[in-house]
């Protein structure tokens, strides 16, 4: 017996767990692996124990060849993994990459209501254990993101639209591929399956997938393993509609990304339409091979912001009604402007103070608010510059409204500070030129030559460059 299997199994199972950074989503860690318990190692097989036989199909079937890999990876190449059912033995555990909640105690939206499945991740409800639905099928899609259930705002305004173009005329160049990039939990996988479930409302003989990268990934080394590529090929060459998320998650996988470039252009010459989301915009995704970032960035890129305040009010009271209960205007505002990273955040905020609420016996008002969310609301520090930011100081030190700033004048004192905030924009931002000429209702070539112009003044003028510069420190400390 090698020295590896006198360790305890806890040390083994940890090898394994601190293996899967990088290479699985920290959310399916989370969700199916961390919660299994290393019962024996004998010979060169871990086993691992698991509460139910559907989380023991998952894992199996959805997860078997690239956590084998992981499990070699970690503890050797001649090391294999088996699971087996055992309630008793594999009672869940928390995750220990998660930091402690300090919401934990009364629940969060995903302690209350499970989640549909996040970016990059996989499904997070068990499947059913017999006649799961095929892979290509409708059931991929989630059926509460639909575009009735999206809240439009002025963050999001350019990549709903796009959206709604593709949905409404899916495979057209000028559009394929949708490309659709942002931070956590701000509604690119709506989006996404949004245009599944538009389109085949108009089309139902089309083949709409929804896939997560991680998916896809497995699909491919188990089609290997299997020596079954064909069927593989056969699978993906005739989608009409494909949608796949995190798309940052192929970097380093040189044999998947070569084979997700084939795949894509076959979908592209055949007319399919390709649907693509990720953290950050296709240049800026390290380890991506060059062809693939031409492919994505030759469709159509658009990005999602944080929700502006007058977009989060409008997504707590959908959140609401969604849950019939009542919620007084001012724990409302009191949440939406505090709460100003991701929907997510947001639901997760509301759904919280719901239950306790419910559990303490007490109205929902501002009182009880603070008492339930406690630091779980963050106040005005440390926040994520946004247009809106920007567009509210350059308004304040220019003394013009937003609606001077996004009309049609061009008289020079509504102008020149429109041109001021689309510069500060791009310098302050990641944003796309096309987003932040539709934030000012202006074509992206405007913004262009906005930026240029600005530019060219703060290396000509002293006083340009200053009042750039009063403007970056106002914006960069709220």
């Amino acid at each position: 017996m090698s020295e590896e299997l006198n360790r305890p199994l806890a040390q083994l199972w940890q090898k394994v767990l601190e293996k899967t950074d990088g290479i699985i989503h920290e959310d399916v860690v989370n969700t199916w692996i961390a919660p299994c318990v290393p019962v024996a190692c004998e010979g060169h097989e871990l086993v691992l124990a698991v509460d139910v036989a559907a989380r023991k199909q998952y894992i199996e079937t959805r997860l078997g060849a690239l956590l084998g890999d992981i499990v070699q990876q970690a503890l050797g190449a001649d090391y294999t993994f088996s699971v087996v059912i055992d309630p008793a033995a594999a009672a869940p555990k928390k995750p220990a990459k998660k930091e402690k909640d300090p919401a934990a105690e009364y629940g969060t939206a995903e302690s209350i209501d499970p989640p549909a499945p996040t970016q990059g991740s996989l499904p997070l409800t068990p499947p059913a254990e017999t006649n799961a639905p095929a892979p290509d099928d409708a059931s991929t899609l989630n059926p509460k993101y639909t575009f009735e259930a999206f809240v439009m705002g002025r963050s999001n305004q350019f990549s709903y639209s796009m959206a709604k173009a593709v949905a409404d005329a899916p495979g057209l160049p000028s559009h394929n591929p949708l490309f659709i990039y942002g931070g956590v939990g701000l509604g690119k996988t709506h989006l996404m399956h949004a245009v599944g479930h538009k389109i085949l409302a108009d089309h139902p003989e089309k083949r709409v997938l929804y896939i997560a990268s991680t998916d896809f990934t497995n699909e491919f080394i188990r089609s290997i393993r299997e020596k079954n590529m064909d069927a593989f090929r056969e699978k993906y060459y005739h989608i009409d509609v494909l949608l796949i998320d995190d798309i940052q998650f192929f970097t380093g996988q040189e044999q998947t990304q070569t084979e997700f470039f084939q795949t894509f252009n076959k979908l592209r010459d055949n007319g399919s339409q390709i649907i693509l989301t990720s953290d950050r915009q296709p240049q800026d995704v390290k380890g991506l091979e060059d062809r693939l970032i031409s492919r994505f960035a030759g469709g159509v890129v658009v990005d999602i912001q944080p929700p502006e305040f007058e977009t989060r009010v409008a997504i707590l009271q959908k959140k609401a009604q969604s849950e019939d209960v009542d919620i007084p205007g001012d724990v409302v505002t009191y949440i939406a402007s505090r709460v100003d990273s991701n929907i997510r955040e947001l639901e997760g905020a509301l759904t919280r103070l719901i239950k306790y609420a419910s559990m303490m016996g007490v109205p929902i008002d501002e009182t009880t608010c603070v008492a339930a969310l406690g630091n779980y609301l963050r106040g005005e520090k440390g926040r994520r510059i946004t247009m809106e930011m920007i567009e509210r100081i350059v308004c304040t030190h220019f003394k013009v409204t937003s609606e001077d700033i996004r009309s049609t004048k061009r008289s020079n004192d509504i102008a020149y500070p429109r041109q001021i905030a689309m510069y500060l924009c791009h310098e302050l931002t990641d944003v796309s030129w096309p987003t932040i000429g539709g934030f000012f209702n202006r074509d992206h070539s405007t913004v262009i030559h906005a930026h240029k112009k600005i530019q060219n003044q703060t290396s000509e003028d002293a006083a340009t460059d200053a009042l750039i510069k009063s403007l970056s420190i106002q914006i960069k400390g709220i």
